[in-house]
């Protein structure tokens, strides 16, 4: 992960992984130190990540919950972290606020916000991708500072606000 490993790594400190899914990442970045909680809104996916948090040793706090939902999923903060694997993307428009609203408030000064996105057109529908000039309109007070194509065969891409 660019921001946790090489020359220009964070300092390990609290995380939180939105969309954690079976808790792959939220699992990786606790072994790297960091203090993990991770979220999801499916059921199956969350006793999973629990179970391999646990199988791991990885001291990782998973919840279920909506991402555009922090409050009703018990998500508390502040984070200096905030990784984001596709969750964003998949969000409706009218959504996304929202979603935007509850890092912002949960954030630590400095916090960074990491998210790989689809583009709008990876595709076939109305509401799945992101743009940077989305990212950058819809989260107030932060900065994109890099946007890094991906290698899948559609359009993806690394932001880092």
């Amino acid at each position: 992960m660019a921001l946790t490993e090489g020359p220009a790594a964070l300092a390990p400190a609290r995380a939180l992984e939105l969309g954690c899914g079976t808790g792959t990442n939220a699992v990786y970045l606790a072994r790297h130190g960091w203090q993990v909680t991770a979220v999801d809104l499916v059921d199956r996916a969350v006793r999973r990540a629990r179970e391999k948090a646990d199988g791991a040793g990885a001291g990782v706090t998973v919840l279920c919950g909506d991402a555009t939902r922090l409050d009703e999923a018990g998500v508390p903060g502040p984070y200096d972290l905030f990784f984001d694997l596709s969750c964003f993307c998949g969000i409706p428009p009218h959504r996304r606020d929202v979603y935007a609203a509850g890092l912002t408030e949960r954030a630590s000064p400095g916090a960074r916000l990491l998210m790989f996105g689809y583009g709008p057109e990876a595709f076939d529908d109305p509401i799945s991708g992101v743009t940077a000039d989305e990212l950058r309109a819809g989260f107030t007070g932060w900065q994109l500072v890099d946007v890094t194509p991906g290698t899948n065969t559609v359009p993806t891409f690394w932001f880092t606000l």
